[in-house]
């Protein structure tokens, strides 16, 4: 088993014991899953890399850096998506996170494209649409402060 194997299997452990419980040889699934993590570590890390372009003038250990970065982020994503999952308790609570998003994605598309205005929406929806996102996206779907006095919606 390798390193993210024991990994998965201690969160697991700790997180997890009712997933634990359900598997009929939890040796070989973390062997499994830990070669797969590995997998698509280095997968991701590669077409990264392969997509990434070369910085000029960048010295060799600039460029080592950046590319331990770039593994880095690989590994932290993929480490999220299969190894550190929420624990048995808090899987409700990630489903709504999920769901939430995915609300505020779609109502978000439908005013870049126009299918809808910030007056379609109540107070509490726009605020719903405003909450973590970035000041231009706010510009672009008319959901700034200005955007949004101007309208008499603030």
């Amino acid at each position: 088993m390798n390193q993210y194997g024991r990994r998965a299997q201690r969160h697991w452990q700790e997180f997890r014991p009712g997933s634990i419980a359900e598997i009929d040889d939890p040796e070989a699934f973390f062997t499994e899953l830990g070669t797969d993590v590995q997998y698509e570590v280095r997968a991701r890390w590669t077409a990264e890399r392969l997509s990434s372009p070369a910085v000029a003038g960048e010295s060799y250990l600039e460029r080592a850096g950046r590319l331990q970065q770039m593994r880095h982020e690989a590994e932290s994503e993929v480490l999220r998506e299969l190894v550190l999952l929420p624990a048995e308790g808090d899987v409700d609570l990630a489903e709504s996170e999920f769901a939430e998003e995915q609300w505020r994605e779609e109502h978000l598309h439908d005013l870049l494209a126009g299918h809808s205005g910030p007056g379609d929406f109540s107070a509490a929806e726009r605020e719903r649409l405003r909450a973590g996102a970035p000041a231009r996206l706010l510009e672009l779907t008319g959901l700034s402060d200005e955007a949004l006095g101007r309208q008499g919606l603030l």
